[in-house]
């Protein structure tokens, strides 16, 4: 009886630990994910707690698909309501170089500048710039691209946020073939985990 119930204790482990396993391995689509950045007057915000259909674009100053995509936002910022964020990956100590940026390519002041942190950038797997994010109004992510975007990219993304469609997020976002290689081991992973846990429950009841 004492076995049993030792091995059941371990079932009940080994299956939290293959749900907990699950839920953090793949990317997030819910809406109370954090994602941080400094702003121009270098601190702390959240994205989360604007509101609307909200852009943000992960970029360097350098960088020259990221500033011709800035005519593209500029005309998305004509055309529909939203709130456009430009987050350099190069933190600086000071706001000096997003000043510069801002002024050499006449951002509008209704942009958020910032720098991006560690942590939204895990939070996309941010691995070259430009990379856009779309959230819709209830800050749940539609949309994250890798390279440049163009006005009907976006155009249709926010369309995509406006009716709130964010079950293509996944789908769009694992592209690249390091990112397909980890699903694959996180598929593996799971798998074994399930087989583990029937034979356990096999034994368990068996006893």
């Amino acid at each position: 009886m004492k076995y049993s119930r030792k091995r059941f204790l371990y079932f009940l482990l080994l299956t939290s630990l293959l749900f907990s396993f699950i839920q953090t391995s793949f990317p997030s689509t819910r809406a109370d994910t954090s994602i941080t950045f400094w702003n121009i007057q270098m601190t702390l915000e959240n994205v989360r707690d604007y509101e609307g259909v909200r852009i943000i674009v992960f970029f360097l100053n350098n960088c020259g698909h990221c500033i011709n995509e800035i005519d593209v936002l500029k005309d998305i910022d004509d055309n529909f309501n939203t709130t456009i964020f430009e987050l350099s990956v190069r933190k600086d100590s000071t706001n000096q170089t997003l000043i510069d940026f801002r002024t050499d390519h006449s951002i509008p002041d209704s942009w958020i500048m910032g720098y991006s942190t560690d942590e939204s950038e895990n939070l996309f797997q941010v691995g070259s710039v430009p990379t856009s994010v779309v959230l819709d109004d209830q800050g749940s992510i539609v949309s994250v691209n890798s390279g440049f975007a163009s006005y009907e990219f976006l155009e249709s993304k926010i369309d995509d946020a406006i009716n709130h469609r964010t079950e293509n997020y996944n789908t769009d976002y694992v592209t690249d073939s390091s990112q397909q290689l980890r699903a694959l081991f996180i598929i593996i992973g799971v798998g074994v985990g399930v087989v583990v846990v029937y034979f356990l429950v096999k034994s368990f009841v068996s006893k």
